[in-house]
């Protein structure tokens, strides 16, 4: 609530007194952070793990390359988009412990466009079964760190039409992802909503598998920061990953946690400084942005890092990532 003291308001028209108050709201809600000056040289050169990295139909020197000259020292944590990317095994022959493969994505894609929406939610459709048969195997080894990206419901937080869904979250296949992640502590990361079917459900799903831990992609699109507060409050294995969180692929002003220009928005420097240990970096640079990687890291490194408290930074750009996916903290 504003209050105002010492305002002569009364000598205002009625048009001018609702133009006054809607300014000031505006100017309340826009307050501008500064940038730390014990934190400013550390967003320069602090190692970032990516955990929205897709692999796109390029090379894999163009993701090593691109990894490297923004010292992302880590990268993963979602599948393959597009078409003729790297294999992920020969990824990780070339990057070993830099990239953590996730299950799950590819065979999300190919079931939609087979069978639609309604094979989403089929433990037997073909991909699905095959992933199942080497899941247990793969999540043991280490060859894969969980699932992702999973889109449950991208309705209206998707660029293309044909590739939207909406299916319960509470099916037989998230429930058989849970089971698995839950035995492993795996990760699954999620493209998902948030409204109140799918916030239910996924309370449900957090509170039933204790040792998985659940990323919620791009801020959970369509919700608020009370809601985040109180999900993060009472869950402490949910996680949120900040891909399309800047102004750089977002440009929805309203939908933005930062920007290069204005840095954090105050409400969402408030909640992640709330929670240190529960947010993470990502790109999510898939088609026709795969040249924009370099944009996207230098807006992390000079509209959000700065204004972090330094142990706040260091977690966000790579502790959390670290801990949560168990990561090789000196990844060869």
């Amino acid at each position: 609530m504003i209050k105002f003291t010492n305002l002569r308001t009364k000598t205002l028209s009625g048009v001018g007194r609702a133009m006054f108050l809607a300014a000031a709201l505006f100017t309340a809600g826009s307050v501008v952070a500064n940038p730390l000056s014990e934190s400013v040289a550390l967003a320069k050169t602090v190692p970032i793990a990516d955990v929205h990295m897709h692999l796109v139909g390029r090379s894999i020197d163009f993701h090593r390359a691109q990894m490297d000259r923004n010292n992302v020292r880590w990268g993963g944590g979602v599948g393959p988009t597009d078409k003729g990317y790297p294999k992920p095994a020969d990824v990780s022959k070339v990057l070993g412990t830099r990239y953590f493969f996730t299950l799950g994505q590819q065979e999300f894609t190919d079931v939609f466009f087979t069978s639609g929406a309604r094979g989403l939610v089929d433990p037997n459709s073909s991909a699905f079964a095959r992933m199942f048969s080497v899941a247990d195997r793969m999540l043991e080894s280490r060859e894969a760190y969980g699932f992702g990206e999973l889109h449950i419901d991208n309705s209206k937080s998707f660029s293309t039409t044909q590739f939207a869904r909406k299916i319960e979250f509470d099916n037989p296949v998230v429930q058989r992802i849970y089971t698995l992640a839950d035995k492993y502590q795996g990760v699954i990361q999620f493209h998902m909503q948030g409204d109140p079917a799918n916030v239910a459900s996924l309370r449900k799903k957090l509170l039933e598998f204790p040792n998985s831990k659940t990323v919620l992609s791009h801020g959970l699109p369509w919700s608020s920061q009370p809601l985040l507060r109180e999900l993060l409050e009472a869950h402490p294995n949910l996680y949120i990953e900040l891909s399309r969180k800047g102004a750089t692929l977002n440009n929805r002003e309203a939908a933005q946690a930062f920007s290069k220009s204005t840095g954090p928005k105050e409400n969402w420097l408030k909640t992640i400084e709330q929670f240190p240990d529960r947010f993470m970096i990502g790109s999510d640079t898939h088609a026709p942005d795969e040249e924009r990687y370099d944009a996207v890291m230098q807006e992390f490194r000079e509209g959000l890092l700065p204004y972090l408290k330094p142990e706040t930074l260091k977690n966000v750009a790579y502790q959390n990532a670290i801990r949560v996916f168990r990561l090789n903290p000196d990844p060869k």
